[in-house]
């Protein structure tokens, strides 16, 4: 069965997208990130994937700005680029030391930064830690929605291994990251 693309440009779709603030990628040590490979145009283009990944499943709405929330603010607690285990639960505290989650629904934040947290860390350390939602099938989706579509942008590494994308369709999607970094670099 072929999967339906919508067309690849992105700006219909990012227009209904939040803005990461470059500020949110300030490191503790004063260096700006946000132009680097976990900054501004990654975030993008994993809130793109996430996006329309999220539309292809059919996801309810909540779940839908839970993994968009969860994309914006995936990396913004990096303190490099380098491997980082840790870098998930450092962008959670990040979000709540910023603010960035006042005036948003404490469901849908508890559920994206319970994605952020995890999708840096052992994968079923991350699976089991959703037995702890009311609704674990939604919060497994978000986290796994997330992890795809983080792991679609592996393209901008040449290190994207198909094989390890969780959910159906993700991986039909490799061509469409590729043009997708060309279009935001």
């Amino acid at each position: 069965m072929a999967v339906h693309m919508p067309s690849l440009d992105p700006s219909p779709l990012l227009a209904t997208l939040p803005r990461p603030d470059p500020r949110w990628f300030l490191r503790p040590d004063g260096v700006d990130a946000s132009g680097t490979i976990h900054g501004v145009s990654h975030t993008l283009r994993v809130m793109f994937h996430a996006a329309e990944i999220a539309d292809a499943l059919g996801v309810a709405a909540w779940e839908r700005e839970a993994v968009v929330l969860a994309s914006l603010w995936h990396d913004i607690g990096r303190t490099h680029d380098g491997g980082d285990y840790y870098h998930g639960a450092k962008s959670a505290g990040k979000v709540v030391g910023l603010g960035l989650h006042r005036g948003r629904d404490p469901t849908h934040v508890d559920v994206a930064l319970y994605a952020v947290t995890h999708h840096s860390g052992d994968e079923g350390h991350g699976e089991r830690a959703a037995g702890w939602f009311d609704d674990e099938d939604a919060a497994l989706r978000i986290f796994r929605i997330l992890k795809d579509a983080d792991g679609l942008d592996r393209v901008r590494l040449c290190d994207l291994d198909p094989s390890r994308l969780r959910l159906p369709g993700s991986s039909a999607r490799v061509e469409r990251a590729e043009k997708l970094l060309r279009l935001i670099p």
